[in-house]
């Protein structure tokens, strides 16, 4: 059988990093592996330690099938479970074929009907699953980046020209996809207040968020292609349940993740790692939604954001402080 394999996982960011610790195990014990990601990832191919195909909608899918077709793969496994890879799966006829299996047709009447709390019978993280459904035993998952020093060199002169100095900045993610995992005003206030390092905004620049000196608001400054470099000359990251989260984890800079309206219980975590600290309000509501897009409670009362500011972030500093 061919020792050449290939992982299908289009999208989201966080989602393909979570494939990474098993790229990483396929490709140790001598698979050539080939992974298919959505083309809005095609800054972080070069990063991913296998090799990239990009999905540009269904355009590409014959094109794209018969490309993968021609490298003969012993083996396709589908970590998306959508209609595009469910084709892409069947035109490439591989000898092996497995998905991964995301929930049981109950709970996903459960998230459909919009269900809460959610409760899953598989609480394993995503990236296990993954590494189950294409067939690789992890013990210690590596969750990281191939980032060159040169590509780090050029970060680095790039968050010099935005005032960063390497090791010398905290960087908070506040923002997210969805608005139930959005960090607050307040949070961010106190996060900045109490930081011994300064801090820098990341991300998109949706919300409207407030920030004073010496702290600064870098949102939409950064291309994603410099973001892993950025993060990883960073002294520290804070996040919200993100793909930035994610992505700091796969560079290895010390993490705080804040989950708000999701729960790590759903298995998005970040890979766990001593560096590694996640909070999450521990609720009987709790989640009451696959990914936070919930922008109204079905409550009434929001208690997955009512964190109290000053105590998270002197937890959190606490933690990070080891690190700093």
């Amino acid at each position: 059988m061919s020792d050449c394999e290939i992982v299908l996982r289009l999208n989201a960011m966080g989602d393909v990093l979570l494939t990474v610790p098993t790229l990483r195990a396929m490709a140790a014990s001598g698979i050539e592996t080939h992974l298919v990601v959505n083309s809005r990832w095609q800054q972080l191919a070069g990063f991913l330690p296998a090799k990239v195909h990009l999905f540009s909608g269904t355009g590409s899918l014959i094109r794209l099938a018969r490309e993968l077709k021609l490298l003969n793969p012993g083996a396709v496994f589908d970590l998306q479970g959508k209609l595009a890879t469910v084709a892409l799966r069947n035109l490439i006829n591989a000898p092996i074929t497995r998905s991964y299996q995301k929930r049981t047709l109950g709970e996903q009447f459960m998230a459909l009907r919009r269900q809460y709390p959610l409760r899953f019978y598989d609480q394993r993280p995503v990236w296990q699953k993954y590494a189950e459904t294409c067939g690789v035993e992890i013990t210690t998952p590596d969750p990281l980046l191939v980032l060159t020093d040169e590509y780090l060199l050029e970060c680095e002169k790039i968050a010099e020209a935005a005032g960063l100095q390497k090791k010398r900045y905290i960087l908070i993610h506040p923002e997210a996809s969805k608005p139930g995992k959005e960090l607050q005003q307040k949070m961010l206030e106190h996060l900045q207040k109490n930081s011994p390092l300064p801090t820098a905004l990341i991300g998109t620049a949706k919300s409207t968020l407030e920030v004073c000196g010496p702290h600064l608001d870098l949102r939409n400054r950064f291309e994603l292609r410099h973001l892993p470099g950025i993060i990883r000359h960073a002294a520290a990251v804070i996040s919200s349940d993100s793909g930035p989260m994610h992505l700091a984890r796969s560079v290895d800079t010390p993490l705080a993740a804040i989950f708000m309206q999701t729960c790590p219980s759903l298995g998005f975590a970040p890979v766990p790692g001593n560096n590694v600290l996640v909070l999450s309000k521990d609720l009987p509501c709790k989640p009451c939604s696959l990914h936070g897009q919930n922008d109204s409670c079905p409550e009434g009362h929001f208690a997955c954001r009512d964190l109290d500011p000053e105590q998270t972030a002197g937890q959190i500093y606490a933690f990070l402080n080891k690190f700093l």
